[in-house]
């Protein structure tokens, strides 16, 4: 080794060594005052997030550390993990180099929108209503005119942030392209170590392969709604179909899941699966966690991992339901994903996923034993005569849905690109346009509202949701590995975690992310896997 590489090694080694003492304080504040904002819904709760984002955008927007990072990556005789690690931080580095003022703005609106989305709570029969409750009444009633109630009042969140949200996507175009790009949806891309390119690519495959099975889903979907509520097919609106975005299916093709679950301990149902696979770190996950509702705190769902060192918990609002089944499943998922990884031998700064969307791949991953007959007779107490028939019916209701989130992943990608393309175009029209065209779903008459406001993604996780379509394909891929290699998920107990902790979890950040889907499942990332899961024969 010559005397420079030594040289470029030692300074290497010294950035991030101080990067480290840096960020351990720094980004674990950050992760407690949202942790703790999206608790109590408290306006100083919110600032001190603010704050907390705040104090990482200054240390990000350091020039002169970006270009030490630059530097750095072009000389020879660094390792392979001291590069892979310089990478990363270039990216994060490199996503803070607009001026820090803005930065700060962006920061500011951020936390209002936040905490505006956490305590909103809609009105709907004369009270204040939860999300919780609104979609019950979307899933479960016949009445249309109930429905229509329901769906408008899960919408009024959209006029009253949709104002805003333009101007934070104004702010957020303004710093992504004081750093080169050409607005921010690119910019995340690109800082994700993802080709924009190739995911248009995907998305236009997706389309092509999904649609015809989809449509035949659709046309079985409609037939069944067209009779729950007394009207024609082509009477049918966006509030027939159960769901605020149509983001999965109403239960129709199987009987409804919920009398499954209303007297039973979900919590521990889906702890007690977790530790028969192998986890047993999951009851100190959710001793950690916060899992029911209650006023002010924010309705929806996330894990987090606080301090890259153990301290992994969840954010929920369960109720005893399939969708909190669900849930439960998926964000543990998510937890012991971010437990598993390697602390012993992993840096800091590598004790994560290398890219989101395995994250989310594997959570949706582990939703799929609601679906098996051996998991409902074992876990939930079906008899197995009724299990075995009525397994193969809820697979093909979590395949409808599986379509119909395929197809809304396709709306919502779509319309976030063209969102920062021209945040002042006419937006409720584009939003209409894109459900109609990718889930069939006809617009309401006469209606020109902000609907695409009210979801809390495009606001809180901006250019998110290809992440959700990306780890649809790690999961669909991920499945047909461990059937073939163990039997299944749930059949494969903990030969299965086992396989998941060494190969998937331990890793952390060391690889690419191809790199490591390849490893895990086979094969690049692709189309094929869940085009085969997704096929559709109809359901009796």
């Amino acid at each position: 080794m010559t005397e420079r590489s030594q040289s470029s090694r030692a300074s290497a080694e010294r950035l991030l060594t101080d990067e480290e003492v840096w960020a351990r304080p720094a980004l674990r504040e950050a992760s407690l005052a949202w942790w703790t904002a999206s608790l109590s819904g408290e306006p100083a709760d919110y600032e001190r997030m603010e704050r907390a984002d705040k104090a990482v955008n200054a240390h990000y927007a350091q020039a002169s550390t970006y270009r030490q990072i630059e530097q750095l990556l072009e000389t020879q005789g660094l390792d392979a993990l001291t590069t892979r690690r310089l990478a990363r931080l270039r990216l994060a580095y490199r996503s803070k180099q607009a001026p820090v003022e803005m930065l700060d703005r962006i920061a500011a609106a951020e936390a209002r929108m936040q905490e505006t989305y956490s305590t909103f709570r809609a009105q709907f029969d004369g009270h204040a209503a939860t999300d919780n409750e609104l979609e019950d009444v979307l899933r479960t009633t016949t009445e249309n005119d109930r429905a229509e109630e329901a769906w408008l009042a899960r919408k009024q969140i959209g006029a009253i942030v949709a104002d805003a949200l333009r101007a934070i996507a104004e702010l957020r175009n303004q710093a992504a392209r004081a750093i080169g790009f050409a607005d921010f949806w690119q910019s995340q891309m690109l800082l994700d170590e993802l080709d924009p390119d190739r995911l248009l690519d995907t998305l236009e495959q997706v389309d092509q392969q999904t649609q015809a099975p989809f449509r035949a889903m659709k046309r079985d979907l409609d037939t069944h709604l067209a009779h729950r509520f007394g009207v024609d097919r082509a009477a049918l609106r966006p509030w027939h179909y159960g769901d605020p975005f149509f983001q999965e299916t109403p239960d129709v093709f199987a009987p409804p899941a919920d009398p499954l679950y209303a007297d039973k301990d979900v919590v521990e149902l889906a702890a007690q699966t977790y530790r028969k696979l192998g986890f047993r770190n999951i009851d100190a996950i959710l001793a950690r966690s916060d899992l029911y509702p209650r006023p002010g705190k924010n309705q929806h769902a996330y894990a987090v991992d606080i301090d890259r060192e153990g301290d992994v918990r969840t954010f929920l609002n369960v109720e005893r339901n399939a969708r909190w089944m669900n849930t439960l499943l998926h964000e543990l998922g998510h937890t012991i994903y971010q437990d598993g990884i390697d602390r012993t031998e992993l840096p800091y700064d590598l004790r994560d996923d290398p890219q989101g969307f395995l994250n989310e791949g594997f959570a949706m991953f582990c939703e799929q034993p609601t679906v098996d007959p051996s998991w409902l007779t074992r876990m939930v107490g079906v008899p197995s005569s009724e299990a075995e028939p009525l397994g193969p019916r809820l697979a093909a209701q979590y395949t409808a849905s599986l379509l119909a989130f395929i197809r809304w992943c396709l709306t919502i990608v779509h319309f976030e690109r063209s969102f920062y393309a021209d945040p002042r175009q006419d937006l409720n029209r584009l939003w209409w346009d894109l459900e109609e065209r990718y889930q069939e779903v006809p617009r309401p008459d006469g209606r020109d509202a902000p609907d695409w406001a009210s979801k809390v993604h495009v606001a809180t996780a901006p250019a998110y949701y290809h992440k959700y379509l990306y780890g649809r394909l790690f999961s669909a891929q991920l499945t047909r590995k461990l059937d073939a290699d163990v039997g299944g998920w749930w059949a494969g107990g903990e030969r299965s975690g086992n396989y998941i902790k060494h190969e998937l979890f331990m890793p952390g950040a060391r690889f690419p992310w191809p790199r490591l889907v390849e490893r895990v499942t086979g094969r690049p990332l692709g189309v094929q896997a869940l085009a085969e899961a997704v096929a559709w024969s109809g359901a009796n």
